[in-house]
């Protein structure tokens, strides 16, 4: 199955969002331990701001998944992309038939390399193909391949996610996120002190807009940096993955970025994804509730989206 419309998805998604306020909601759901069988529509009870919400549809794990693979490598550091090139094509090999991948490249704007296919080969290619150079983007594209994880949602009932596997520094964007000392004079200006004060108020930002967005976002970070600026960074990029109710997953060194792949790729075929009715005079942030009858596992869910601005 090919998916020609991504490049108009693509397009489209620099529209504003619609004002219009939702009627249902699709909810990320992950069961930690061993349920005795996989969960079926009837065993998921769900509240939103405390009101009965109807559960009206169920994707499981082994159903058909839309993944939308962005590759952020603008390192140039062979050591980490070599490893993570090779680990990604041989997981991708690995995945279920009913997984469709769509691959995109962020650093130096957002571009589609492929719209969402089971053929291994031809993704496999694609990332044995690209240069990691350029300029780190998650940061300025994040919105927007949200935006087109969302309109996929709303076109098909198949469950759809967002995975980036990134190695940027926070001083290698276009933006300056450095905060630069404005007056050296000043041992009291405030940008001494506050070095990342720029990256989190980025950071609030796409927070606020990814809120409202429902398709999960899970990052893998292969070069976790220790400065201050990149622990805010760090920081910053797991508060937008749990947004959406997905993790975010870190290298520290070399050695850990096969294991970091391979757990993102498993996380984002593992999620159950519920559509759940939005009952009437419920406010703008809602509060989800979700539980199951059996007790030999624990849920992860999203517990909190924003409705779109009227």
């Amino acid at each position: 199955m090919r998916w020609p419309w991504l490049p108009v998805v693509l397009a489209l998604s620099a529209a504003p969002p619609p004002r219009a306020g939702l009627t249902e909601v699709r909810v990320p759901v992950w069961l930690e331990g061993d349920p005795s069988r996989e969960l079926s529509r009837a065993d998921f009870h769900a509240t939103i701001d405390g009101a009965e919400s109807r559960v009206l549809g169920l994707q499981c794990p082994d159903s058909e998944l839309i993944l939308l693979l962005v590759l952020d490598l603008s390192s140039g550091d062979l050591t980490i992309i070599d490893p993570a090139r090779q680990t990604l094509v041989d997981e991708i090999h690995k995945l279920p038939p009913k997984t469709y991948v769509g691959l995109l490249r962020a650093q130096d704007g957002l571009l589609v390399l492929s719209d969402p296919t089971t053929d291994r080969e031809a993704i496999a290619g694609q990332i044995q193909l690209q240069t990691p150079t350029g300029k780190t983007g998650l940061l300025a594209t994040v919105d927007r391949i949200g935006r087109i994880a969302d309109s996929m949602l709303k076109k098909s009932a198949v469950r759809t996610a967002v995975l980036y596997v990134t190695d940027g520094d926070v001083r290698n964007y276009r933006e300056d996120f450095t905060n630069p000392v404005i007056n050296s004079s000043d041992s009291h200006d405030l940008s001494r002190r506050f070095p990342e004060t720029l990256v989190q108020e980025k950071i609030a930002e796409l927070d606020g807009i990814l809120a409202a967005q429902q398709a999960p976002l899970l990052i893998v970070d292969l070069n976790q940096r220790t400065d201050r600026l990149n622990q805010a960074y760090n920081n910053g990029l797991k508060q937008l993955a749990e947004a959406t109710g997905g993790p975010a997953f870190f290298s520290r060194s070399t050695t850990d970025i096969p294991d970091a792949i391979r757990q993102g790729l498993q996380t984002v075929q593992s999620h159950y994804s519920l559509t759940l009715s939005v009952p009437e005079h419920v406010g703008r942030r809602l509060q989800i509730r979700i539980s199951t009858p059996e007790n030999n596992h624990t849920l992860n869910y999203r517990t909190h989206l924003a409705l779109p601005r009227r």
